[in-house]
């Protein structure tokens, strides 16, 4: 009979112990059913924007993946300040990068453009009149050509012993032959074809490999 006596506190408890967990449990049902716990959905996370500070010093093989991102880049007017050491350093990826990308040579090109008249804050503005290449070659300069603050277009033609300042060159499909022929501060424009002429693409190795601000052509 003791033994009987003593477990009926224990089983007591134990009772009352599973009545408060039922309690319990219906409790937090009928909370979840009144106030259901909602799941913000999730929204897709915007592409990053690189900027030409950022794409100058990714790895060779993040850099070629990221030509697109170059161009966006360009066309940013909050990247319209950048620095010559960040637009030479672009520049110089560019040289190393796989030519044979669809993306390459319009991204060299709309590059070339933009670095080019960042660096030559002179050189005539868009939309101005230009000379034309070969009506001034028609002339038969005899000591080539001296061209200041004007808008250039070439068309076609073969000269040598000139000089550029300060111009706006704009550069067709068209070959030109040039000899010893030197831009300074030369803003530069071509046109944005992703299968080059062996030409342009000569051309564009020369400027990659400039420092965009005095540009040599010995022989093209």
């Amino acid at each position: 009979m003791a033994s009987v006596r003593e477990g009926r506190p224990l089983g007591l408890i134990v009772l009352v112990a599973v009545c408060l967990a039922i309690v319990s449990t219906r409790a937090c049902k009928h909370n979840r059913a009144v106030n259901p716990i909602k799941t913000p959905p999730k929204a897709d996370a915007p592409r990053s924007q690189l900027t030409l500070e950022q794409i100058r010093h990714l790895d060779h093989t993040t850099f070629e993946a990221s030509l697109p991102e170059l161009r966006e880049a360009i066309e940013r007017p909050d990247q319209a300040t950048a620095e010559r050491e960040t637009l030479l350093a672009i520049a110089a990826k560019l040289q190393q990068a796989d030519e044979s990308d669809p993306d390459y040579w319009p991204t060299v090109f709309r590059f070339l453009q933009f670095a080019s008249a960042r660096l030559a804050p002179r050189a005539p503005s868009p939309g101005q009149p230009p000379r034309i290449l070969s009506a001034i070659l028609s002339v038969g300069l005899m000591r080539g050509i001296r061209e200041n603050s004007r808008t250039i277009l070439f068309d076609e033609g073969s000269f040598g012993n000139s000089e550029f300042r300060d111009c706006r060159i704009i550069l067709t499909t068209h070959p030109v032959q040039m000899q010893h022929v030197v831009f300074q501060n030369c803003a530069f424009v071509l046109p944005a074809i992703a299968s080059p002429s062996s030409y342009l693409r000569t051309m564009s190795r020369m400027l990659l490999s400039s420092d965009l601000v005095s540009v040599v052509i010995t022989s093209l």
